[in-house]
Parts: C-alpha cells; sequence; structure tokens
C-alpha cells in the first residue's frame, strides 16, 4: 500500500477517534467516507471494521465503569445471525439509498422528540435485541451504522458517560461481528496490515486525548454538542446519497 496513504489512514483515525470519544459517535462514518475515497468498498469495509474495534474497545476500556452491559449483551445477540444473512447484498444493494434512509431515521429519532417536548423513549429489552438485529443485517452492506443506533443509546443511558461508554462497548460488538462475516468469506486482504496497524495506533492516541476533554465537558453543553453534531452527521449522509 502507498505509504501517503497508510499516513493519511493513521492521520484520519486519529482525528475521528477523537472525536468519537468527546461526543460517543460520528468518527465512525467519517472514517469510512476516507477509506472508501481511496479504495474498493469491499476493501475499505474490513480496514474500517479493524480498526473501529480498536477504537471502540478503547474507548469502552476508558469507559469501563459506565458501560451498561445489559444493553450491550441484548443488542449483540442477532449481530452473527443478521449479518450473514445480509452478506451477499454487500455488492448489490443500493448503497445510495440505504444511506438516506439510515440519515432521514436519525433526523426524525433526533428532532421529533425535541420538538414535542418530549424525550426520545428508552428500548424495551427486546427492543434492543430487535436493534441489535437491524444493525447486524445492516453493518456488512452500510459498515458503519453507529449514527442511526445513537439517539435510542442516548435516550437509554444515564448521562453522557454512559453514553458514550455502553455504545463503544456495543460497537466493539458490531465490528467484530462483521470482521468475523468478512473473514469467513476471505475478505481479509493481508495487504491492508500496514494501514490498520498505522490506524489503530491513531485511534488509540485519539482515544486518550478525546477522553481527557469529554471528563471536563458539563453535561448540558454535551447535550448541544451533541444535537449539532449528529445533525451535520446525518445532514451529511443524506446529500452524500443524493449526490
Amino acid at each position: 500500500m502507498d505509504p501517503t496513504l497508510v499516513l493519511l489512514v493513521g492521520a484520519c483515525a486519529f482525528a475521528t477517534s477523537a472525536l468519537t470519544a468527546v461526543l460517543g459517535f460520528g468518527g465512525g462514518v467519517v472514517l469510512l467516507a476516507v477509506l472508501v475515497a481511496f479504495l474498493d468498498p469491499l476493501v475499505a469495509l474490513p480496514l474500517h471494521a479493524a480498526i473501529q474495534v480498536v477504537s471502540n474497545g478503547t474507548r469502552t476500556l476508558v469507559r469501563r465503569r459506565d458501560v451498561d452491559w445489559r444493553i450491550v449483551w441484548r443488542t449483540s445477540l442477532l449481530l452473527l445471525p443478521a449479518g450473514a444473512l445480509t452478506l451477499s447484498l454487500a455488492r448489490q444493494a443500493p448503497d445510495a439509498a440505504l444511506q438516506a434512509a439510515i440519515a432521514i431515521a436519525v433526523l426524525v429519532a433526533t428532532w421529533v422528540p425535541v420538538w414535542l417536548s418530549r424525550p426520545l423513549p428508552a428500548p424495551s429489552p427486546g427492543g434492543w435485541i430487535a436493534m441489535g438485529g437491524v444493525l447486524g443485517a445492516l453493518n456488512p452492506v452500510v459498515g458503519a451504522t453507529g449514527t442511526l443506533a445513537a439517539p435510542f443509546f442516548r435516550a437509554g443511558t444515564k448521562d453522557r458517560m454512559g453514553f458514550v461508554g455502553t455504545f463503544a462497548a456495543s460497537q466493539v460488538a458490531g465490528h467484530a461481528a462483521k470482521l468475523v462475516i468478512f473473514g469467513a468469506v476471505g475478505l481479509l486482504p493481508a495487504a491492508q496490515a500496514p494501514a490498520a496497524a498505522v490506524g489503530i495506533v491513531g485511534v488509540i492516541t485519539g482515544t486518550w486525548v478525546g477522553s481527557r476533554v469529554l471528563d471536563r465537558m458539563p453535561e448540558r453543553r454535551f447535550d448541544r454538542i451533541y444535537l449539532v453534531a449528529i445533525t451535520l452527521v446525518a445532514a451529511w449522509l443524506l446529500v452524500d446519497a443524493l449526490r
């Protein structure tokens, strides 16, 4: 792989991991967009998954005391079977349509409760399991589904620390399941190992920097920044899909 591209992956991994360590989401989809711009999607998706396992794993370790493990295991139950069912769509699904649908769902789930002055209800135990099935099915096709799930995790956790930690742990499971599925069909190219290694260093460093920022951020400011950031990410996804 071109050394310049390897360095670009490392720099983007650092920046997007720092962003996610502060907000709990968003960095993964930006990193995936960069990778897809330079690599074949079926190469970019496994590489992205490998980097994100470490990124979210590091964040889970930092926030381990804040993780709600009941949510994590429920959302993990159906990841592998649902992903295996949709793997064949990875080469033929209408990516733009799926991306637009996710963006619209995120905007609705985020802003309708705000406009109605009613918080988004936390999913029931069965609702978390069903959400895991939906995310698992979308994983091999879309690659980064965190933005879709973020509003529900924010509603189902008690504060910003719980949200960041619980969401990170669930994303470890999601990306690990994706690696298992891609690996089973031989889509883990060894040629991407240098980029994966540099990306892993970048996400570990970025998580450390972003976590220091989150520790100092008041809850109310976090809520405001979260709303702005998730709206911008969803709008970007929608515009990119329509393009």
